[in-house]
């Protein structure tokens, strides 16, 4: 499988969670949100960590600050979704600037960016990279989203955890 071919894939999940979450009734966001969440952080993981620095040494072009940019963002706005109540009005405006977000996120990248990408790599490097991708995407999956409140403090090697 193509690196692009499984972020498509993400793609068109992340897609239709958001979707089914923003026009579902509350029982339903309840039950698909934590999924989304879960995705979506996955999602980036597996951009910033693999896709998008393999994707700036073979294009020789550094894509990684507007990458950080963009998943700072989305970070933000998935934390406003998951604080609004589920079935209030800030929820649905937040959801749909996420939905919106992801959107122009997949046609940006499978515009312009995946067919250089497949162009610059050889198909034995495209394997590669699409396996470490699907390595990491399943182990994030795997661990679900945690947010910032729910991790603890990890503490310096030798010293007490913090309170």
């Amino acid at each position: 499988m193509k690196p692009t071919t499984l972020l498509e894939r993400q793609h068109r999940n992340l897609q239709q969670l958001c979707e089914t979450v923003e026009c579902g009734s509350a029982s339903v966001r309840a039950s698909l949100l934590p999924q989304l969440a879960g995705d979506l952080v996955a999602h980036m993981a597996v951009e910033a960590q693999v896709f998008y620095p393999a994707a700036s040494v073979a294009l020789h072009e550094d894509w990684m600050p507007s990458s950080e940019v963009r998943h700072t963002r989305t970070m933000k706005l998935l934390e406003r979704v998951l604080d609004a109540p589920i079935d209030g009005e800030e929820f649905a405006r937040a959801m749909r600037e996420l939905r919106g977000l992801v959107e122009r996120h997949t046609e940006e990248e499978e515009r312009s960016l995946f067919p250089r990408i497949e162009h610059a790599l050889d198909s034995a490097e495209m394997r590669i990279l699409a396996r470490s991708m699907m390595l990491l995407y399943h182990s994030e999956v795997e661990t679900g989203y945690r947010r910032h409140s729910e991790t603890s403090p990890v503490a310096p090697i030798g010293h007490a955890p913090l309170p």
